[in-house]
Order: C-alpha cells, then sequence, then structure tokens
C-alpha cells in the first residue's frame, strides 16, 4: 500500500475517503446507534409477528398531515407507492425532523429521493449491524467491499483499483475495475490485508467467482480463508449463492433492507430469511395463494421526518408451508424466497405474469450472466454471457427450460453478449420488463 502513495492522485483519494469515513462514522455510530443495536440483538431470538401502534404514534402525533389519523386502525390506511409519494411529498414532509436525504435506485425512472431524521439512520445502521452481529462479524472486523461507487476513472488499466479506508475498516473495492485481467490483483489485495470478511453485489460477487474458475484459480480462492460473504442491494440467486459458495469455499448470506427502512429480512446462521419485526411493520399480502406468493407491504417507525405507512415496496416473496420451523429457534416469521420487483416478471400473451425466473439458468454452470428483456407480452429476448465451457447443449438446456416455464408458443431469442450492461449503480438486473403499463 506505501508504494500507492507515492501517486499523488491515489493519495489524494485516500485522504478524502478516510476524512469522509470520519464523518460516516460519527453520524452512524452514535451513543443512540449503540443502544439501538443492543436493543435489537436482545429481541433477535424472541420477537414475533406484531403491529407496534406506540411506536406509530410516537412516529406520527405531531406530524402535520398525518396527526389527525392517530386514532384511525393500521388497516384503514392506504397501500402507497412510490407515484403516491411523488404526488404527495410535501404532505409527507416535515422538515422540523430533516437530518438527511436518501436515494433509492428504482427500476424504469421510479427512483426516488427522500428525507430522513437522525434517529432513522441509527435504527437502520442498527439493524443492519445486527445481521452482522448474528454472524460473527463486529464494527471491529476488517472486510473488503467491492463497491458500485466510482473509485476511479473508468479508463484506469494499472493498480490500486481499491482504497483503504481506516474509520470503517473497509478494503473499498472498484466493481467497474473487476475484470480478466485484474482479478487475481483484487485477490492478492485481500489476502495482503488479511480480510476474512467479503461483501458486494450477488452479480459482482458471482462475476468474481466465474473468473477465478475459468482461470483456475479455485485454490488460491479458498486459500484466502475467507469465513464469510454476505450480499445486499439485489437479489441472491440460488445459482450464484451455490458458485460463490463453492468458489471461496464459505457461507454466503444475504441482507434484504430497503432503503425506505419499511422492511428488513435477513439470513440466519441456517441459511433461513427472517423478517426484522421489530424494526418496522411488515404486511405479506396474498397475490397467488395457489404458489404461496406475498407482496411486501411495510411501515417504518422511525421517520417523523418522511413517514412511510403502509408502503408497497413493489417486491413479492414465497413463504414455506406452516409447519416449517427454522432449527435456529427464532419465533419470528420466516420467508422462502424473495422473488424481487414487480417488474421481475414476464408477461406471457394473454397477460399472465410469470415470476421466479432465476432457475431457468440454474441447470447450467456455463452461463456466466443472463438478462431477460422484454418489450411485449409473449416474447422477450434472453441475454446470455458464455463462458469457456458453454457449448450447444447449454443452448439446448437453456431453450428446453424456456419452453417448459414459459409455453412452446412463447417468442423468444437468444442473444450472446460478451458483458450484459450495468446500471448506473453497478447492478445486473436479471429482467428487464418494459412493457407499457397500459399493455
Amino acid at each position: 500500500m506505501k508504494k500507492y502513495f507515492l501517486n499523488f492522485p491515489y493519495f489524494l483519494k485516500f485522504l478524502i475517503v478516510n476524512i469522509y469515513g470520519i464523518k460516516l462514522s460519527k453520524n452512524r455510530y452514535t451513543k443512540a446507534f449503540y443502544n439501538f443495536l443492543k436493543y435489537y440483538i436482545s429481541l433477535d431470538r424472541c420477537e414475533e409477528f406484531h403491529f407496534d401502534n406506540r411506536k406509530l404514534t410516537e412516529q406520527i402525533k405531531n406530524h402535520p398531515y398525518y396527526h389527525k389519523f392517530l386514532d384511525t386502525p393500521i388497516e384503514q390506511f392506504p397501500i402507497i407507492n412510490k407515484t403516491y409519494i411523488k404526488n404527495n411529498y410535501g404532505k409527507l414532509f416535515d422538515k422540523r425532523y430533516l437530518h438527511s436525504y436518501l436515494h433509492t435506485s428504482g427500476t424504469t425512472g421510479s427512483g426516488l429521493t427522500f428525507p430522513v431524521s437522525k434517529i432513522f439512520l441509527e435504527h437502520q445502521w442498527a439493524v443492519f449491524w445486527k445481521f452482522r452481529k448474528i454472524h460473527g462479524l463486529t464494527l471491529d472486523t476488517w472486510w473488503a467491499n467491492i463497491v458500485g461507487q466510482t473509485l476511479f476513472k473508468i479508463e484506469q488499466k494499472k493498480p490500486p483499483f481499491w482504497i483503504k479506508s481506516f474509520p470503517t475498516k473497509q478494503l473499498l473495492m472498484s466493481s467497474y475495475h473487476l475484470r480478466k485481467n485484474t482479478f487475481e490483483l483484487y485477490m492478492n489485495a485481500i489476502k495482503k490485508e488479511d480480510i476474512h470478511w467479503l461483501h458486494g453485489y450477488p452479480s459482482v460477487l458471482n462475476e468474481f467467482a466465474n473468473l477465478v474458475t475459468e482461470n483456475g484459480l479455485t485454490q488460491k480462492a479458498q486459500a484466502l480463508r475467507l469465513e464469510i460473504i454476505t450480499t445486499s442491494s439485489e437479489k441472491l440467486h440460488e445459482y450464484q449463492k451455490q458458485n460463490i459458495s463453492k468458489v471461496f469455499g464459505c457461507p454466503v448470506r444475504q441482507l434484504y433492507g430497503l432503503v425506505e427502512g419499511v422492511a428488513n429480512i435477513f439470513e440466519c446462521e441456517h441459511g433461513t430469511l427472517h423478517i426484522d419485526e421489530s424494526y418496522s411493520y411488515v404486511e405479506l399480502i396474498p397475490i397467488n395463494k395457489k404458489n404461496n406468493e406475498f407482496k411486501i407491504v411495510g411501515t417504518s417507525y422511525h421517520n417523523p421526518a418522511f413517514p412511510l405507512i403502509r408502503y408497497d415496496t413493489g417486491d413479492t416473496c414465497i413463504l414455506y408451508n406452516n409447519t416449517f420451523k427454522c432449527s435456529c429457534g427464532r419465533k419470528s416469521r420466516i420467508v422462502k424466497e424473495i422473488l424481487g420487483r414487480e417488474e421481475d416478471y414476464l408477461m406471457l400473451s394473454d397477460g399472465t405474469k410469470i415470476g421466479r425466473l432465476s432457475p431457468l439458468f440454474k441447470s447450467s454452470l456455463n452461463i456466466k450472466e443472463a438478462q431477460i428483456y422484454q418489450t411485449k407480452p409473449g416474447s422477450a429476448e434472453f441475454r446470455i454471457v458464455k463462458n469457456k465451457n458453454y457449448e450447444k447443449k447449454d443452448e439446448d438446456e437453456l431453450i428446453s427450460q424456456i419452453k417448459e416455464k414459459l409455453g412452446e408458443d412463447f417468442d423468444y431469442k437468444i442473444v450472446y453478449y460478451k458483458k450484459i450492461p450495468r446500471t448506473k449503480k453497478g447492478k445486473l438486473r436479471l429482467v428487464i420488463n418494459e412493457i407499457p403499463k397500459t399493455t
């Protein structure tokens, strides 16, 4: 790391990152944060599904718009979404509690910038760290974080592609520079810094794992002695989870947490997804009883600056049957699978929506990346990035899966890419559905 300091632009970025890290740590890790963290940990194994009217009342009792609904049962509040929020922004915003703004990167232009209070951020970081703590991670644990932010110019060809942030105990690594000719440098940096916790988007970590496999460096990856890999911000598909875990030789655990703070779902030590019942009020509203599929609607308890009550996350999930119990012993509700956003569906010619599309690709280990692009019902383009072992039989298997899942009359086109474009945040979306809403 010392030799990089001779590079003045890098040294300047290092200073900026670490100064910002000091500010970040002060804002996040306050005395209140530690109290909330202790609170969530104390409830971890005993909390059950319930609506906490006291918390909601505390949040809206002084709100200029919502205070008039103090005696209204939660079931009588309308279910709202991003469109409603944008149309009623002024009503929801209480400037007295404004601390800062957060941004969600929505699909098809549905992003949202909204105000948050200080206590909201403290609760949010506390529940995030509760997830990490149950997996043996602490604020003093160093971690490599492959981030979707532009740390360096995209044209940069030489290392370093990472910056060490001492205040936040992170080796911040650029996802945009993780390539065939650089990935081993990333492994060397993780090894040199003796880091045993890796975090990132599932799609980026899966790409990392594929690069390792293609170049015959699985033993070197496992010699890193990573103890855990965590993911967030994207849906973790089962085929990605298995691939990443196999290559790096450690468990992969996901956190489903929304910036809006209306729902948080974490994976426990036994690999089961649990709802954080005390953090927010999460309603699971049936949309397909046959498949045990539910819409995720949440109510934040901690943002008086911008209360979100019965907010439709746009995400759906599948539950286990009533007899399933997780062996971890927690009493919170459990989720079998988070399906993703409503936009992550394909539409058949008759208007039927089909979800759970990642299994289309699970039978072929020779597909590096995949994306489905749809502009009209009944047809779609399947974008595939092959690995070096991809053969005709892999394409035949994909075609078989498409026909089995979507029907013989579904009009498909398989297009091969060298690399599938990411979003501005560096994420890889499995489905891009651009069918007009009126269709």
